[in-house]
């Protein structure tokens, strides 16, 4: 009798293990489809936070978007933004102690860390150091800008250089028109912003042709002003104004090209005109 009790204590034992086991495995099982359930639903509400998100920046659907929103929208759609530079000296970088340092480089850097998803943005520099619009031309740099098909160009207007070079008011007007006229045939889906050089100490300096700087600025004005543009040039001088500083104290020696604090304050030009 001792013999047939231990076999049913035995019995007992094993099926209340078997039933335990079977119980935690079921209720483990539970437990399992109600977190993928629960993920399940979150990736849910986080799709349907980021088509609301992308929907709410939709170009089509915000005629006055700043750019900074343009560009979030773009990299929410498309797995690279890409951002083309195109102008002379400003562009280029002249002046400043290195590239991190001029406006471009700066404006990418804090561009990019203004967001996550904008870690994919890309700047590409077709800036040239002496280049003047006829030069842009001749030069393929619009054809450059056209074969990285971006999604945002900054053409400046390189008027310091076609002052210097005495190109007439007639042609920096008609090589503006060129430019636009191609990219906007060849790219009609990317935003163009263009800009204005810095300023310059004395811009009423005349060229051979007596003309000075102030002249190509306002001259341009007449055939840019129907597109998206911004002058850097009275931007700067707002600043300076603001800071309480001279115009000496944003340029190289050479007096015409920004140094590393003049990169900067155009820098926060960019970067609040692009917000």
């Amino acid at each position: 009798m001792r013999k047939y009790g231990l076999i049913i204590i035995a019995v007992i034992c094993l099926s209340v293990l078997v039933l335990g086991h079977q119980h935690w495995k079921n209720v483990s099982e539970a437990t399992g489809v109600e977190a993928r359930e629960a993920a399940a639903k979150v990736k849910e509400k986080e799709k349907e936070e980021r088509d609301a998100l992308i929907q709410s920046l939709k170009p089509e659907n915000n005629k006055q978007q700043p750019l900074i929103d343009y560009l979030h929208y773009k990299s929410l759609t498309q797995e690279r933004v890409i951002v083309s530079l195109v102008g002379s000296n400003g562009t280029s970088g002249t002046g400043a102690s290195n590239y991190s340092n001029s406006w471009a480089g700066r404006l990418e850097k804090s561009l990019r860390a203004d967001s996550d998803d904008l870690e994919t943005l890309s700047f590409i520099n077709h800036g040239h150091e002496g280049y003047s619009t006829e030069d842009l031309l001749e030069g393929k740099k619009v054809e450059a800008v056209i074969q990285d098909n971006p999604d945002l160009i900054i053409l400046e207007s390189s008027l310091i250089n076609n002052h210097y070079q005495s190109l007439s008011l007639e042609q920096t007007k008609k090589d503006l028109e060129r430019i636009m006229t191609k990219l906007q045939k060849e790219l009609p889906n990317a935003k163009i912003l263009i800009i204005s050089p810095n300023p310059v100490a004395n811009s009423k300096t005349e060229n051979s042709l007596g003309l000075n700087y102030l002249d190509y600025i306002q001259a341009s004005e007449q055939v840019i002003n129907k597109w998206t543009y911004m002058n850097s040039k009275e931007e700067i001088e707002k600043k300076l104004k603001e800071k309480n500083m001279r115009l000496a104290d944003i340029l190289t020696n050479d007096n015409f090209h920004p140094n590393d604090q003049g990169h900067y304050i155009w820098f926060e030009v960019m970067q609040e005109y692009f917000k």
